[in-house]
């Protein structure tokens, strides 16, 4: 009789034990798939911002583009307008004046084009360290895009008023 209870006694001791560590793994378990929730919740946010920024730079590029060939044209219509325009001095002035405007409006693009990349590379690092499992502050790459905006936005704004300028010296 006392080997039962001593047997049942011991019975019970391992099963409170073994539900105490069930519970605890359950714990762990939850624990697990909150993290992993938020992982993923993270992972979408960063995937949205790199879709915002892929598709920032797919319109800057662009620009880029319609502002690279439009200075071309510009640089073409400077070299004819230099065949036929008279030589005197206050036309001279003001084609130079011209050249030095588009040649710092390319060279503002060419900035916005290294910080498209430079931010591209960037935001794919982030999102490759946050697969890894790493904390990514996002902070800095909304930073840098906002930078990025604003210096191409600049560069529009420079290639327009060059664009601008040619036009109205052309006519």
């Amino acid at each position: 009789m006392v080997v039962l209870l001593l047997v049942a006694l011991i019975g019970s001791a391992v099963g409170v034990q073994q539900r105490q560590v069930a519970a605890g793994w359950q714990a762990r378990a939850a624990a697990l798939e909150e993290q992993r929730d938020d992982a993923r919740g993270r992972t979408e946010a960063l995937q949205r911002q790199l879709e915002e920024i892929a598709d920032s730079l797919a319109l800057s590029e662009s620009d880029v583009a319609q502002l690279e060939d439009r200075v071309r044209d510009l640089a073409d219509e400077k070299a004819q307008a230099e065949d036929v325009a008279t030589t005197t001095s206050v036309e001279r002035d003001v084609l130079v004046d011209l050249a030095s405007q588009v040649a710092d409006a390319v060279t503002a693009l060419d900035g916005c084009v290294d910080q498209l990349f430079d931010l591209l590379n960037d935001a794919i690092g982030a999102f490759n360290r946050q697969a890894a499992g790493e904390d990514v502050d996002v902070g800095l790459l909304n930073v840098a895009r906002t930078a990025t905006t604003a210096e191409c936005n600049a560069a529009r704004t420079d290639g327009a008023a060059a664009s601008a300028r040619a036009d109205l010296l052309l006519r």
